[in-house]
């Protein structure tokens, strides 16, 4: 019989242990923004040394106004990684990340299809990798975690699969159960 009771006290999602990001977690998205600062700023300065008109027009602004968006951005970077954090439970995996909009994403272990695990150039170098994690139906990841180690993403993929082995273990005797107790009450009522 199916009951559906409510819940006077709703499960604390705060009480999550989250474990923060690799050391060099920092370091990668440091690097990945200024990958993308440099060459804007280069290309700007072109800009400045081939147009007088544009020289004159923007050579302030640009002078103060990029160093600044860059100083805030590397500052916000810090405080970004800092709150980032993941626990991977007995039934789950939980992601938390923001600064400003703070969200926790939990993704149940039993809802997982399958797993990635992402290593770009700067990546390797610095020994990190990125999990993404598929679950039914979906064609982009539900969840992607960047700025873990290489070896936290190996062991959190195999941690996944091993519960999905075991689960589907458990799913199959429950099968074989249920035909034994079928047969025998056929051959019962027979």
């Amino acid at each position: 019989m199916f009951e559906n009771h409510q819940l006077d006290t709703l499960p604390k999602h705060h009480i999550i242990d989250f474990k923060p990001l690799a050391d060099k977690a920092l370091l990668y998205t440091q690097l990945s923004w200024l990958l993308f600062y440099v060459p804007v700023m280069a290309v700007l300065a072109g800009v400045c040394v081939f147009n007088d008109d544009f020289s004159n027009f923007a050579q302030t602004p640009l002078l103060i106004g990029l160093p600044i968006i860059l100083l805030i951005s590397l500052a916000y970077n810090v405080i970004s990684v800092r709150l980032r954090g993941v626990a991977v439970r007995t039934h789950d995996i939980a992601y938390q990340k923001g600064v400003i909009w703070q969200q926790v994403t939990i993704l149940p272990l039993s809802r997982i299809q399958h797993t990635e695990i992402h290593r770009g150039p700067l990546e390797r170098r610095l020994g990190l990798a990125s999990l993404r994690l598929y679950s039914a139906g979906g064609m982009s990841a539900d969840l992607n975690i960047s700025g873990l180690s290489h070896d936290d993403c190996k062991d959190i993929r195999q941690f996944i699969q091993k519960y999905t082995e075991d689960r589907q273990a458990t799913e199959s005797e429950d099968l074989v159960i249920e035909k034994v107790i079928d047969t025998g009450n056929e051959q019962s009522n027979g």
